[in-house]
């Protein structure tokens, strides 16, 4: 008698294979995308520091320059850096915090993680 096909065993050890295959490739994107997800979010607040430190360089702004640049320091949010077009709206997704303050006679501008 002459068989021809796939017997049920060769049937399920290929889909068995298959769905592993699957799993790891699926587990691989998920953590590549949360990589580049957390990156982005690295690369948005560098580009929101840089710009409260650059606004606080402003002319109009040394009272606040004075207030900040101590041991202790001051708190500003994105809505200034915003108005003022040193920043995107779309750079900003929600309303952040950036803490301003002097150390080691540097200036360090830090946003602060919710």
């Amino acid at each position: 008698m002459n068989k021809k096909g796939f017997t049920l065993i060769e049937l399920l050890s290929t889909i068995a294979i298959m769905g592993l295959i699957a799993t790891m490739t699926s587990v691989n994107i998920i953590e590549m995308l949360d990589d580049k997800k957390a990156k982005n979010e690295q690369n948005k607040n560098s580009i929101i520091s840089t710009a409260a430190c650059v606004y606080l360089e402003l002319d109009e702004n040394k009272e606040l320059k004075e207030q900040c640049l101590t041991p202790a320091g001051c708190d500003l949010t994105t809505d200034p850096l915003v108005a003022k077009g040193l920043i995107n709206e779309e750079d900003v997704d929600n309303p952040k915090v950036i803490h301003i303050y002097k150390e080691n006679n540097t200036k360090k501008c830090i946003v602060k993680e919710d």
